[in-house]
């Protein structure tokens, strides 16, 4: 009886050593923060980006971002330009990654209305894609992103572009 309960207290204290130890291992860096200069946000956004999937040395993340254009429309007054990018990414790598992504471009701009040329809201959705290197340690820290960004503005004008993104992941 006696040498059951040991049998048993070995095998918990076993178990529990050999889970602690899995779970500390775990230092995969699935958040990050960036700052694009250029990119799919315009001429300049911040972005936040998730990874939702990691297995081995391909991870895929969600990411979002805001941007602006102008803070004052064309009569002066404090009326900005929004633009929010939305994409999913796919790296491919480990420190040095390969990285494809697709996603839209939200923008809500102000223009003169054609009837009365007052300041107007106009909402489009606009196609982009990524493909490009990304610096970026599995485990976090800093990053850097370069990139080929196209644009399919109005899903009928493509506009090549590209970006650089300076963050850091944590």
């Amino acid at each position: 009886m006696i040498y059951n309960i040991y049998i048993l207290i070995l095998f918990l204290f076993s178990y529990s050593v050999s889970f602690a130890q899995t779970d500390s291992t775990v230092t995969t860096a699935n958040n990050s923060v960036s700052l694009d200069i250029l990119g799919i946000g315009g001429y300049g956004s911040l972005n936040y980006e998730r990874t939702i999937f990691n297995f081995s040395s391909i991870r895929v993340g969600v990411r979002a971002g805001i941007s602006t254009l102008n803070f004052t429309d064309y009569t002066t007054k404090f009326n900005p330009d929004i633009i929010i990018p939305i994409s999913i990414n796919a790296l491919y790598g480990n420190k040095h990654n390969l990285e494809l992504g697709a996603g839209q471009v939200i923008s809500n701009i102000v223009q003169a209305s054609k009837k009365n040329y007052k300041p107007e809201r106009v909402f489009n959705v606009h196609t982009n894609f990524t493909i490009g290197y990304r610096y970026q340690k599995k485990k976090g820290g800093f990053m850097f992103r370069l990139n080929y960004t196209p644009i399919i503005e109005f899903y009928s004008d493509y506009r090549h572009w590209g970006g650089v993104s300076v963050g850091y992941a944590f």
